[in-house]
């Protein structure tokens, strides 16, 4: 919503300053008068809307941006549309669209009893004005603050109103930059690109639309210096500010700044994932299993190797947990539109050169039949009910099952096209195909896809942007996954099938070394200038691991793996944490909207075992909370906090401390309401994190 100063800006300061980082207000603000975005606050939850008399069409349609779209009421001649906000809002003009000639009232108020009764508050802002056939009408008004809108709409020769777009404008005051990475993090002789955004006075965050040059400049240039193309560079270890503004000073921002002698981005907490395991593995009249008659590998050995190398490449964060064991004793997958038996698939399977099976799937004769299996196990209801995550199929040959799968009424491509329905779903499961004819690492590779499918469809949501490796102004999914055949010298983790150095499809023990900027990523959303040389010895896998067909395959999965950001905090509305996309997408999407935008996260800079610093409790806080630290040594260190211009406001502690655990009480008595940063530093790691002050 665009909205002003005033009691709304209370209304909304206790949530308001959880998602605030970085700058403060600056001596100038910028104002333009704008459009609210209603559908989006809607979606927020942030507004509501009501039609009267309801024709059971989408009720957002008058705001979705496209007057091509409208609300239809074909058997009444008005319509009255009550827009309701969660607060107040302060509006100085009205556009309407229709796709009929028509009159237009605009009512407004700051408690529907006023609105109903036309008492109070009550104020006619637009009325019985003509609006014409497919023609934008509108009209400016003096400001007026008001939680509810009611737009009365007659169509004299009716009956039949049709709106195709609705809109509301009011003044929306920028009032500073905010500046990502926040906190940053530097290390010396590194630099890494800025992020400038600015933010109104309704506590939202938009792209900087500014066209002037912004100014970059630190407090001391010998710890950390600013640059006019937008990075900063650690010069020594220290910390500092970095001020941004504009060159007439209209509008700055200010964010604090450490440059320590190196760090690693904070992990999140491991993560369970619960798996039902279906085993297609039925004994033969032989009394051989399938796996046994063919000589092929033993599902039932492949899925603890499976398990092992998904916690080991993610530093225990990615924990699969078999909750359900399937011995299945029937099939799912049709041939010619009928369900095969056990015994007519192994008798195909021993055709030489599997001619039957082959010509089948080749002329798409040859199915699974996903909702059969989802239903007949109950997967479906375990889903919904919480009981498993996702579902694992280990299969032979020709069963025709992807190697991933995604069902559910939200379901999207998933390295295969989405299944939507058939099923008493109602939350999204994903079903692995997984064949024991194969080693572990093809099996490692088949997740691989289902990351991708992933990671595309969050920047997709998140930003709008299809997934281009190439893109002169890339998401950080495009800057991982970029390889050095497309941009030379620029390559950094690769994709499933293209390692950095690949210049063919599945080219992982390619020998000649190339630049690389992969080892960036443990920093991550801080991603440094610094590069390394790669090829196959860098990802081979040394120990070995007999399940696998390829060390190198497995070495670059597990190497690839290990670069994939893993960590807390939010970048570019998508969570740190790629591997929950990929485990629980529904999940992560809305912990990426509820943690807010800005919230990068913590870091550690390669502190030892037992070293941390807790968030403060109570948070938010009025006007005390206390702050704790675990030391797993005795050591110097200093725990400071500092407002968001970067100026420290206390200091809390400062000395030699034992090892343990300790409890330092912080009162903000006399200080602001705001958003607040305490830092521990020990001569060898810093961590830093927000607090939040609400009087």
């Amino acid at each position: 919503m665009m909205m002003r100063n005033g009691s709304w800006r209370r209304a909304i300061m206790p949530a308001m300053v959880l998602l605030m980082l970085g700058a403060p207000l600056a001596s100038g603000q910028i104002k333009k008068v704008l459009a609210f975005d209603i559908k989006e606050q809607i979606q927020l939850g942030k507004a509501s809307v009501t039609v009267v008399p309801s024709s059971g069409a989408d009720s957002t349609k008058p705001f979705d941006g496209s007057s091509l779209t409208e609300y239809a009421q074909g058997s009444s001649d008005s319509l009255i549309v009550t827009l309701t906000f969660d607060s107040l809002v302060t509006i100085e003009k009205s556009k309407v669209f229709l796709w009929n000639d028509g009159k237009w009232t605009l009512e407004g108020a700051t408690t529907l009893a006023d609105l109903n009764g036309k008492t109070g508050s009550y104020a006619v802002l637009v009325n019985n004005r003509t609006a014409a056939f497919f023609k934008w009408d509108s009209l400016s008004f003096g400001q007026r603050s008001v939680r509810y809108l009611r737009l009365r709409l007659l169509d004299p020769t009716g009956p039949g109103v049709y709106l195709g777009e609705w809109t509301i404008e009011g003044t929306i005051t920028y009032t500073n930059f905010v500046i990502y990475p926040s906190p940053l993090m530097l290390v010396p002789g590194a630099s890494t690109k800025l992020t400038v955004k600015i933010k109104d006075d309704r506590g939202k965050v938009s792209p900087n639309f500014l066209t002037e040059p912004l100014n970059y400049q630190t407090v001391d240039p010998s710890i950390a210096l600013g640059h006019p193309d937008g990075t900063i560079s650690g010069v020594a270890l220290g910390n500092t500010t970095l001020t941004v503004k504009t060159d007439g000073g209209e509008l700055s921002g200010t964010t604090p700044v450490s440059v320590v002698q190196d760090f690693v981005s904070q992990k999140v907490s491991p993560m369970t994932i619960k798996v039902a395991v279906v085993y297609q593995d039925p004994v033969l009249p032989s009394t051989n299993r399938i796996h046994e008659e063919f000589h092929w590998r033993d599902p039932r050995v492949l899925v603890p190797a499976l398990v092992k190398h998904f916690r080991e490449c993610t530093d225990s964060v990615v924990n699969f947990q078999i909750t359900e064991v399937v011995d299945a004793t029937q099939l799912f997958t049709r041939l010619r539109g009928q369900i095969m038996s056990v015994n007519q698939y192994a008798t195909l399977l021993k055709e030489p050169g599997w001619t039957t099976l082959k010509a089948a799937s080749d002329s798409g004769l040859l199915a699974f039949d996903y909702r059969e299996f989802v239903k007949y196990y109950h997967f479906d209801e375990k889903r919904n009910a919480g009981q498993i995550d996702e579902v694992w199929v280990f299969a032979a040959p020709y069963l025709a099952m992807y190697e991933s799968q995604m069902l559910g009424p939200n379901a999207f491509w998933w390295n295969s096209p989405p299944i939507k329905d058939g099923t008493a779903l109602t939350r999204l499961l994903s079903v692995m195909g997984l064949n024991y004819e194969r080693g572990v690492d093809q099996a490692f590779h088949s997740f691989g896809h289902r990351v991708e499918s992933a990671m595309i469809q969050a920047y997709k949501e998140a930003t709008g942007k299809p997934w281009n490796p190439t893109s002169s102004t890339p998401t950080p999914w495009d800057l991982f996954t970029r390889i050095n055949k497309d941009m030379p010298g620029q390559a950094h983790c690769g994709n499933v099938h293209f390692p950095p150095n690949g210049t063919s499809d599945y080219n992982y023990n390619n020998q000649t070394l190339v630049t690389s900027y992969a080892e960036n990523w443990y920093r991550y959303p801080i991603l440094f200038n610094m590069s390394r040389q790669v090829n196959v010895s860098t990802w081979y896998y040394t120990p070995g691991e007999p399940l696998a067909e390829g060390l190198d395959h497995l070495g670059y999965l597990r190497w690839w793996y290990n670069h994939l950001p893993r960590y807390v905090g939010v970048t570019d509305g998508v969570l740190n944490n790629w591997w929950l996309y990929a485990t629980d997408y529904e999940t992560a999407v809305a912990l990426a909207k509820s943690t807010g935008i800005g919230t990068q996260g913590e870091y550690k800079t390669g502190q030892p075992e037992g070293f941390r610093l807790e968030q403060n409790y109570p948070n938010p806080f009025n006007p005390s909370t206390t702050i704790r630290f675990d030391l797993g040594a005795r050591t110097p260190i200093s725990l400071e906090v500092f407002n968001i211009v970067g100026q420290r406001v206390r200091m809390l502690a400062d000395g030699i401390y034992d090892a343990g655990t300790h409890e330092v009480a912080f009162d903000g008595k006399g200080l602001a309401s705001g958003v607040y940063y305490y830092r521990l530093t020990s001569p060898q790691w810093v961590q830093t994190r927000m607090m939040a002050m609400v009087k």
